[in-house]
């Protein structure tokens, strides 16, 4: 009799438990991302994490201000939480952006504030002012090297108004944001 070459195939082994395995492949199930079939506890974990974020910075800010700046706080919360080793999720670039938003914002609110209120209230001059406060944000967050998208809904939340609350809200929740990303760095993984 001869011994098995060391160079013959070997026999794949069965899976620990082939029933999950089973249904994670089922084939009605194609549309859902590989990645989450395979670990859906981490991403589960880290949603829950991103609103439980989301709320502490809602609950710590009691003055919830524009309803438009606090959609736009949502954002660098997900991107945080979807990818969190991406330079997006930095937090140079979370805090830099959104101060470059808040620098947008008061470059187009000081344009209004020059314009007669016949010429302030006009629609077209509204989103004239909307348009060129996201043209800026690009701008000053591209010559920062600050470049954070979701830093352009904030200058379109504070476009046309900004109240002292909103830039306080702002401020406060881009660090509060960076410093649950630094925190959590090594225990998060990138989702997508």
């Amino acid at each position: 009799m001869s011994q098995p070459s060391q160079y013959t195939r070997h026999t794949r082994q069965e899976p620990k438990h082939p029933r999950r395995r089973a249904i994670r492949h089922h084939p009605s199930l194609r549309w859902i991302d590989a990645k989450f079939v395979h670990r859906p506890r981490v991403y589960l974990v880290q949603a829950l994490a991103a609103g439980m974020a989301l709320m502490a910075i809602l609950v710590a800010e009691v003055a919830i201000t524009n309803g438009a700046v606090v959609a736009a706080i949502a954002s660098p919360v997900a991107i945080v939480f979807f990818v969190p080793h991406s330079v997006a999720s930095s937090p140079f670039r979370i805090i830099g952006g959104h101060l470059s938003a808040i620098a947008a914002g008061l470059c187009t609110v000081g344009m209004m504030v020059l314009m007669p209120d016949s010429v302030a209230s006009n629609q077209w001059i509204i989103h004239a002012l909307q348009g060129l406060s996201v043209a800026l944000v690009i701008l000053f967050m591209t010559i920062s090297n600050t470049e954070h998208a979701p830093a352009a809904g904030t200058a379109l939340g504070l476009s046309i108004s900004m109240p002292r609350d909103s830039v306080i809200f702002v401020v406060s929740a881009a660090v509060i944001i960076a410093l649950v990303r630094a925190l959590l760095f090594r225990r998060l993984h990138n989702l997508i």
